[in-house]
């Protein structure tokens, strides 16, 4: 029996233009398993992004099914939605969106204390991942003194600190040059392992597409399986 993180069930998005329907995702399903790393690849406008925040409970879809873990989203209110995307999903978006006033340790802190934890284990597993990401270093300083790549590791760090489910990660290599874009999706990698996570990845980056499990490409609304690196 497959232990899935994410469940796409004929997923349909569409808007409204004028007098005609804009389909921007026709009829999609996917399924993610725990320790998967999912890549979708597809032209500029094929759906990418919407078909990432529709994953991340930030877009709702005009039909279809989405799961997460064991929860059925589909139905749920705005403020079970916010706690789904609290406590179950971790995000890492194309630019690191770290907050400039403060330290890379903060940055991590802040979220369980969104989630009203202020305690001694979220501060001691925060020192945790920033040693495992080789940041131990950098933990009292704040995001300008950071390299690109450094912002990035704290950026997945972060995405980790509520032990999600899945991480969705948009474009995390667009501000990166060659190196240290491998370098963050090696990392995103390694931790899916380590922990038996999952992580569905949107990317126009073909050089570290050897590193995912599973390759799918969006064109046109429809979502198509492209590759598999090993065997799910």
């Amino acid at each position: 029996m497959k232990d899935l993180a994410l469940q796409l069930k004929n997923i349909t998005k569409s808007y409204i233009d004028g007098e005609s329907e804009n389909i921007v995702l026709n009829n999609i399903n996917l399924e993610v398993e725990h320790g998967e790393f999912v890549a979708i690849v597809g032209p500029s406008g094929s759906g990418k992004s919407t078909f990432l925040s529709i994953s991340g409970a930030l877009l709702s879809a005009t039909s279809g099914q989405v799961i997460i873990g064991k929860n059925d989203i589909t139905k749920m209110s705005k403020k079970e939605l916010e706690d789904i995307r609290r406590n179950q999903i971790g995000f890492v978006f194309q630019s690191h969106q770290l907050i400039p006033y403060l330290t890379v340790l903060e940055q991590l802190k802040l979220i369980p204390l969104l989630s009203g934890k202020n305690d001694k284990d979220s501060e001691n597993y925060a020192k945790s991942l920033l040693e495992e990401f080789g940041l131990s270093h950098r933990t009292n300083y704040y995001p300008e003194k950071l390299s690109g790549g450094e912002k990035q590791r704290v950026a997945i760090a972060r995405s980790l600190m509520n032990k999600p489910d899945i991480i969705l990660a948009d474009e995390p290599t667009a501000s990166l040059d060659g190196p240290r874009g491998r370098e963050v999706v090696q990392t995103i990698r390694d931790e899916i392992k380590k922990y038996n996570k999952a992580a569905l990845m949107v990317t126009h980056d073909e050089r570290v597409l050897d590193l995912v499990d599973t390759i799918y490409r969006i064109e046109n609304g429809n979502l198509t399986l492209e590759k598999r690196n090993v065997a799910i």
